[in-house]
């Protein structure tokens, strides 16, 4: 009775501390996730990812996902390595540079098949945004991988978009699928200093 009862305190200790990676630590490399509860909120809201950019290195950025679950009033989370541009943090430059700080709305779109191959497979489109100059418009976004599931994943470098690794999309993808209010969603961009 008394090992049965140091196993659930010790699977209780690693879920908190998870939990509370989670919200904190940037994932060291692809196919690295880290996920668990949020909160316990009654109100349920509609899925929410928050895009970190890594000022120094923005392939080595990080994307959270926020959802609530359909079968109880848990909001968990799902956080994974990303990045965005070519390496430059100007907002302005058109399929080079970062996505712009703000907010947008996205859709999921499942399986999908037009446009630039690498955009290929569960993708999540990104509303345009005018950046900081007021006259550059940031369009054709998405937060997506290398193409379709099992196409070789080689770089985090983007014409602007959000990318994730193959195994990562993979899981996001299951996670927006058991949200609730997952027909649309937020995302959130920042910046923050890094290594």
């Amino acid at each position: 009775m008394r090992t049965i009862r140091t196993v659930v305190a010790a699977a209780v200790t690693v879920v908190t501390v998870v939990g509370t990676l989670g919200l904190t630590a940037a994932p060291a490399a692809a196919g690295t996730q880290i996920a668990g509860v949020h909160d316990r909120h009654q109100a349920r809201t509609m899925p929410q990812f928050h895009y970190v950019i890594n000022v120094r290195v923005p392939q080595n950025s990080r994307l959270t996902l926020y959802y609530s679950s359909r079968f109880d009033h848990a909001r968990r989370f799902v956080t994974v390595r990303a990045g965005s541009g070519q390496g430059t943090l100007d907002e302005c430059a058109k399929n080079r540079g970062v996505l712009p700080v703000g907010r947008y709305t996205v859709r999921f779109w499942p399986n999908y098949r037009a446009g630039n191959p690498a955009v290929r497979g569960d993708v999540w489109r990104i509303s345009d945004r005018v950046c900081r100059n007021r006259k550059t418009v940031r369009n054709d976004l998405f937060i997506h991988s290398s193409g379709v599931p099992g196409a070789p994943f080689r770089h985090y470098r983007t014409l602007g978009c959000i990318k994730v690794d193959q195994a990562d999309r993979a899981r996001l993808a299951a996670a927006w699928r058991s949200a609730w209010g997952n027909t649309r969603g937020r995302l959130i961009v920042t910046r923050r200093q890094g290594r």
